[in-house]
């Protein structure tokens, strides 16, 4: 089960310097959830046996046998027009917290119709896609 997020967590994963940003800012290319911080993984195993929810609004969900609880669920609204255009999307926290403490900036977006996720350790400044291991 998930510890409690560090101060000092990576938020994003290391990219070697060729790596390209795209204008739309989705850094690519799309890599396994391997590739990403530990969090992210943890993360996607969490909201799957939650069998990725979906509420009107932001909810939190309990944390299996942990004291912690992770909010998701609402529609994100691709306002920034990053993620393709014709998804529709969900919106996750990366890292459980306790209950009333602040959310930090890593989210899952997922398109529930196409399963597709997209990670974003800066609270959507810049996407990747996770290619394999969180739909």
């Amino acid at each position: 089960m998930p510890t409690a997020p560090s101060a000092t967590a990576v938020t994003s994963p290391v990219l070697p310097s060729h790596q390209a940003v795209r204008a739309a800012d989705v850094i690519e290319p799309a890599l396994p959830v391997e590739e990403f911080p530990g969090q992210v993984k943890e993360a996607c195993g969490i909201w799957k046996t939650l069998s990725w929810p979906a509420a009107n609004r932001p909810t939190d969900y309990s944390v299996a046998d942990t004291p912690y609880v992770i909010r998701g669920s609402n529609r994100y609204g691709n306002r920034s027009l990053d993620l393709p255009l014709d998804g529709h999307y969900r919106e996750y926290d990366v890292n459980p917290r306790r209950p009333g403490q602040h959310r930090d900036a890593e989210r899952l977006v997922r398109d529930p119709d196409t399963h597709t996720v997209w990670y974003t350790g800066d609270h959507y400044a810049n996407f990747r896609q996770i290619a394999s291991g969180c739909s």
